[in-house]
């Protein structure tokens, strides 16, 4: 199945068909649905920096990098957190479930891009507050299908406290990476944002 398909059906919650539930075509799924994330948030990067040629064009670097690098710190500590705790599922099986997350905010982030690039050419006000709800709309929907998908590959019969626990390392090194890289590479919106500081302005220090 092309991986496209296999990767929005994953997404929407369907299994793998059981003659295309390997681990290789897991691992390709993974490498696939990082891959595409990066294209779609280049997208929203593009429309997020519109008003400006340089930042639009500079986006189309940082809003990939920021999402890769997120993702790529999120990952060791998650895995050893997989591994430490005992949970009863297949490492493939999480890292399938993450990048298939990282896909699904990538949607998110492609599919809000025309309305946040009209908004940006026409309203001063409700430009950046709906850039803003797209990046937070994304992160929802990525954590939501993240969590849905790796607890439908744990058994009925093994305790989910261990891949909750994975979850969480994940999500919180993924957001707590998030929250610098934004920094690092600001600006990326027009107006100056509470998260261009990182955590030292979110925090109020």
């Amino acid at each position: 199945m092309n991986p496209m398909v296999s990767l929005l059906n994953l997404a929407c919650g369907q299994p793998l068909p059981t003659v295309d539930d390997s681990r290789a075509r897991r691992l390709q799924l993974v490498v696939a649905g990082m891959l595409l994330a990066l294209i779609l948030s280049a997208v929203w990067g593009l429309a997020a920096g519109s008003s400006s040629l340089a930042l639009a064009l500079g986006n189309l670097v940082k809003v990939p990098l920021v999402l890769l690098l997120s993702s790529m710190a999120a990952v060791p500590a998650g895995m050893l957190a997989w591994k430490l705790s005992g949970a009863k599922i297949r490492g493939t099986d999480v890292l399938a479930s993450f990048t298939t997350g990282v896909f699904s905010a990538g949607l998110v982030l492609a599919v809000l891009s025309p309305l946040v690039a009209l908004y940006y050419h026409s309203s001063t006000w409700a430009g950046p507050m709906l850039a803003m709800g797209s990046v937070f709309a994304s992160i929802s929907v990525a954590t939501f299908v993240f969590i849905r998908n790796i607890l439908r590959s744990v058994p009925r019969d093994v305790s989910r406290s261990t891949v909750l626990f994975t979850v969480a390392v994940f999500l919180g090194m993924q957001l707590a990476t998030l929250l610098q890289l934004i920094a690092l590479f600001a600006p990326i919106l027009p107006e100056l944002t509470v998260f261009d500081g990182g955590i030292d302005r979110v925090v109020g220090h």
